[in-house]
């Protein structure tokens, strides 16, 4: 009976092995530091053990960075992107501020419009029913508008 093991899709398998590699890696120096904790390095040969702790300190970041896939080159891309993206927000907000200033000046504007509208109307109302009292009173020849005369 042969049994496959079904991988992971959708990357996943590719991230673990970053992982387990990075992890891998990390042992590997730990146990490197606890050999020559324990076992004292002669002196004829501790020149060289010295260049080979420098060398693996000073690539670890590469060396890990590949491990796990990241480059740095997708880091700086991520970090414009972040960058473009947050100016992007900004002058939205901008223009959504400038959007929220025009639509109170038009509230303002048309209430201002609609308190004119209502005076107005209101003074032709009131105008009309002075005209309707006014030709309800009739005046007398004579100015005045109560008067015995009688038109005379």
């Amino acid at each position: 009976m042969i049994f496959k093991m079904a991988l992971p899709k959708n990357g996943i398998a590719k991230e673990i092995r970053h992982y387990s590699g990075s992890l891998f890696v990390f042992i590997f120096i730990i146990a490197i530091i606890i050999a020559l904790i324990q076992f004292p390095v002669l002196e004829t040969n501790k020149e060289v053990v010295m260049m080979l702790i420098g060398t693996i300190s000073a690539s670890i970041g590469i060396v890990i960075s590949t491990i796990t896939g990241t480059k740095p080159d997708d880091v700086m891309a991520l970090k414009q992107s972040i960058e473009k993206k947050e100016n992007q927000i900004e002058l939205l907000n901008k223009s959504k501020d400038e959007y929220e200033k025009l639509i109170i000046n038009l509230q303002e504007k048309m209430l201002k419009n609609q308190v004119d509208l209502i005076d107005q109307i209101m003074l032709k109302s009131a105008m009309d029913f002075d005209d309707k009292n006014q030709k309800l009173k009739k005046q007398c020849i004579c100015g005045k508008n109560n008067c015995t005369c009688l038109g005379k």
